[in-house]
């Protein structure tokens, strides 16, 4: 196909759609690198008021298809919780056992690990 036909005015209506979903596709695809989603907001806020757990910080991994836009069609398939009190074993069992709840994960998907102090 040349350029000329694509400019024809029939054909710009295909040419603004392809170039909107080109545009959705990166701003999808790219959004979550560096930043937590909501989702991972929420859960670390949830993890965070339980007793002794302390700071927390929330990554979700994501497995499966996506549909043209973007958008996951599938839930998380993984979740990795740093925690300030993830040393104490029972805090670390009660994290995972609160992702699994609140994500319906396997314990097998669940990873916890301590936080590094700050100023280290």
């Amino acid at each position: 196909m040349n350029l000329k036909r694509l400019m024809e005015p029939k054909m710009l209506p295909w040419l603004a759609a392809a170039l909107l979903v080109a545009v959705l596709l990166l701003m999808g695809g790219g959004g979550d690198k560096g930043m937590a989603s909501q989702e991972e907001q929420r859960i670390a806020e949830v993890l965070g008021a339980m007793a002794g757990a302390g700071k927390v910080e929330v990554a979700l991994f994501y497995g499966g298809e996506t549909d043209a836009l973007g958008a996951r069609t599938t839930g998380p398939t993984g979740a990795v919780v740093v925690a300030e009190g993830a040393d104490d074993l029972s805090v670390r069992l009660s994290l995972i056992r609160a992702v699994r709840t609140l994500l319906g994960l396997p314990e097998s998907a669940v990873d916890v690990f301590v936080m590094e102090e700050e100023g280290r």
